[in-house]
């Protein structure tokens, strides 16, 4: 592998063992087992990569001891420099890790430079489920840069989170089977509606979130809760035991959104429905029914059809109403890509 910049102190050959980097890994976990696979210690890796800092306070150890709350940046020589030691084209890195994007690229053309400050510059550090790391080979601990702090491995049956206490493997879903459903159902409404899909079940998750804030001792959520071991007020289970409702409310968005009727008597049919579910999971309907009126003010309106394809276009595409438009961001956590304060 030849660099691309030139350079007299940067590496020319790979490391003697090779680490495969795992989607979606993060790219001070991919360094972590990389150093570790070769016997060496987080700063000496990095001598090897460039200069730069370890931490606002320059502390490498500190660093070298939590890779699981810190995150790695390097500019574009950086990139280069790494995949020579990874022994992997820049390009392939860059697919699997996305602390590599160039969105989170440092500047500079010049000197081979990397970052690795305390906290990411954004995203959530969330620990890989061990059982899809092992069917690739890999033994230690390895984390995921995610949007959210939470992540659902379905194939495996695991609550992935940022949590840094047990169990070390992730939460099993076996007692709350309905979680990787809606999960699935989730995956499934992005597949055929693409951004729309991601968005409207955003929309849904934060109904459903405001839901539990209001009455957070409603007793499908305290059950699931209780079924993974966790406390049933705590922040940290709050996005498992509302998935499946949230994923359900989300079909529901998605419905409304297909329709073109829009008027009085429209809003006030989909709105029954929605009631008609919140009564099905035994909820205080009066107490719950703000946001849904929200959303329902902020979709009234159908898309403009010459800003934005038909709802049946070939690629199943589903164009969202006007008053949907004011999101926070089209990336990042689930809050800022719904509509929805």
């Amino acid at each position: 592998m030849v660099l691309q910049f030139p350079g007299l102190y940067g590496p020319r050959q790979p490391l003697p063992m090779r680490v495969l980097p795992l989607p979606g890994e993060s790219t001070g976990s991919f360094v972590n087992r990389l150093a570790h696979a070769n016997g060496l210690g987080l700063a000496d890796f990095l001598q090897r990569v460039g200069q730069g800092t370890g931490s606002s306070s320059g502390d490498a150890a500190r660093v070298a001891k939590y890779p699981q709350c810190t995150e790695m940046y390097v500019n574009g020589p950086g990139l280069e420099y790494l995949a020579v030691l990874a022994g992997e084209p820049a390009a392939l890195l860059q697919r699997a890790l996305p602390g590599l994007a160039p969105r989170r690229r440092l500047p500079g053309n010049g000197d081979a430079v990397w970052k690795w400050p305390w906290q990411p510059s954004e995203g959530h550090l969330v620990r890989c489920c061990t059982r899809c790391a092992e069917l690739r080979g890999v033994r230690e601990s390895a984390w995921w840069l995610a949007s959210d702090s939470w992540r659902v491995c379905a194939r495996h049956g695991r609550w992935c989170d940022d949590s840094r206490t047990e169990p070390l493997d992730g939460l099993s879903l076996k007692e709350v089977p309905e979680v990787v459903d809606a999960h699935r159902e989730r995956a499934r409404l992005q597949r055929q509606f693409g951004r729309s899909g991601e968005e409207l079940f955003a929309d849904a998750f934060q109904v459903a979130a405001d839901w539990w804030r209001t009455m957070p001792m409603v007793l499908r959520w305290v059950h699931r809760a209780w079924a993974c071991g966790l406390e049933n007020r705590s922040t940290r289970a709050m996005p498992l035991v509302i998935y499946p409702e949230a994923a359900q409310l989300a079909q529901l968005m998605v419905e409304f959104e297909q329709s073109d009727l829009r008027d009085t008597k429209a809003r006030s049919r989909w709105l029954g429905e929605a009631e008609a579910l919140m009564g099905a999971w035994e909820l205080d309907v009066q107490a719950g029914k703000g946001p849904l009126l929200d959303w329902l003010h902020r979709h009234r309106l159908p898309a403009d059809p010459e800003a934005q394809p038909t709802g049946r276009s070939k690629r199943g595409r589903l164009p969202l109403a006007a008053g949907h438009r004011r999101l926070a961001s089209t990336t990042g956590p689930l809050e800022q890509r719904s509509c929805l304060s």
